[in-house]
């Protein structure tokens, strides 16, 4: 399984999200886009031209901005828990 995460320093749902996946033993790439340009840009093709965060891929599925409780039932559907 492969994880990446895109978001930014300091905000509250990319905190929680990289909180929750280091609890975890299952390994994932971060990128903040404020610092990874390649990130960013890729950032801006899936929103239309705007950088947004978070954004999560898992395999070969892109989750645009989840929600809170939409990032906890895709760790449940992927049957990780903290």
């Amino acid at each position: 399984m492969k994880i990446v995460l895109y978001g930014r320093a300091g905000h509250a749902y990319t905190v929680a999200f990289k909180n929750f996946l280091n609890s975890t033993d299952i390994p994932y790439i971060y990128k903040d886009i404020s610092k990874d340009a390649a990130a960013r840009e890729h950032s801006k093709e899936l929103y239309d031209g705007v950088a947004k965060y978070p954004t999560l891929f898992v395999d070969d599925k892109v989750y645009l901005t989840p929600t809170t409780e939409e990032f906890n039932k895709i760790m449940q559907d992927l049957n990780l828990r903290a």
